[in-house]
């Protein structure tokens, strides 16, 4: 098995060298590394690229600056003859094992079903915070499965993926940070992919909370808050509306969120801050959309 591990990086070279030395650690090492990086000050970019260089296998790309999945996509397109991938970001260390799991667990599965699997593992980290593949409700949050249901969503940091499907789909750039790989999950299970936990397949979160979004931004709200409400809002519409076409459902999820943002906002003292959501949530551009292509 040829397996790409795509990471996206951002103003934190400490933390992208040991990224890569975990994966250097692996007992079977990916194919090829591919290092997408979109930090905003050029001596940082320079240090990352020479840090890069350091590792085998490994390749350094300059990001687009235009949020996660942007960046994904731009390291993803860059995967040369692999047949699968990875996403992890620049805080995430992978187990010595995590290459040879997937391995093995794709070598023992039937030869058909190997290019419509993805597979999820779990994320640790030093604050116990365990994520585990799951659902997304409703209202677009990530929910547990319960026992006898079909997983919808993945570990992102964990998880593996043929790479011939991101050959049919991409990151929606849309979405600048927020439940895309719920809303990426949507489009796979749609398209016939099936998710499998491999509880053994593990990934350590080193700097769990403490994106580099989680700064003031508006209304007593962070960057970090504010785009994930936003992702809700467009993930919501999309799904309803496109995806799993349902009208009841669609206006039905729309009352509910602007109900529920409203009390939100109104208990923290924060309704300067809705303007803001709505605008980064980039609902307009998908609402009278006539295909999915141009998202996809």
């Amino acid at each position: 098995m040829k397996l790409a591990i795509c990471i996206t990086t951002r103003n934190r070279p400490v933390e992208l060298d040991q990224c890569l030395k975990a994966i250097a650690a692996s007992t079977q090492r990916p194919h090829e590394v591919i290092v997408s990086d979109d930090s905003s000050d050029p001596l940082i970019q320079e240090q990352n690229s020479d840090i890069v260089s350091q590792y085998p296998n490994a390749c350094f790309i300059l990001g687009p600056r235009k949020g996660v999945c942007a960046n994904r996509n731009n390291a993803v397109n860059h995967v040369k003859d692999t047949d699968y991938v990875s996403f992890v970001d620049d805080d995430i260390y992978i187990e010595p094992d995590f290459v040879q799991l997937s391995a093995d667990f794709y070598d023992a599965m039937p030869e058909a079903d190997r290019f419509k699997t993805i597979l999820s593992g779990v994320s640790y980290s030093q604050e116990g915070q365990d994520l585990h593949p799951a659902k997304l409700s409703f209202r677009g949050y990530f929910s547990a499965v319960q026992a006898g249901q079909p997983y919808e969503t993945v570990v992102i940091h964990a998880a593996v993926f043929p790479r011939s499907f991101f050959q049919e789909e991409q990151w929606d750039e849309n979405i600048y940070f927020g439940y895309e790989d719920g809303e990426l999950c949507l489009r796979a299970i749609k398209r016939g992919y099936g998710i499998r936990l491999v509880p053994n397949l593990k990934v350590y979160n080193s700097c769990f909370d403490q994106g580099t979004l989680i700064v003031p931004s508006v209304a007593r709200l962070t960057d970090y808050q504010i785009y994930l409400d936003a992702a809700r809002l467009y993930i919501g519409v999309k799904r309803y509306k496109y995806v799993f076409p349902n009208i009841i459902k669609l206006y039905l999820f729309i009352f509910l969120y602007v109900t529920h943002i409203l009390v939100f906002l109104s208990k923290n003292r924060s309704l300067k801050a809705l303007p803001e959501i709505f605008t980064r949530s980039k609902v307009s551009e998908i609402w009278n959309i006539q295909s999915l292509s141009p998202l996809s």
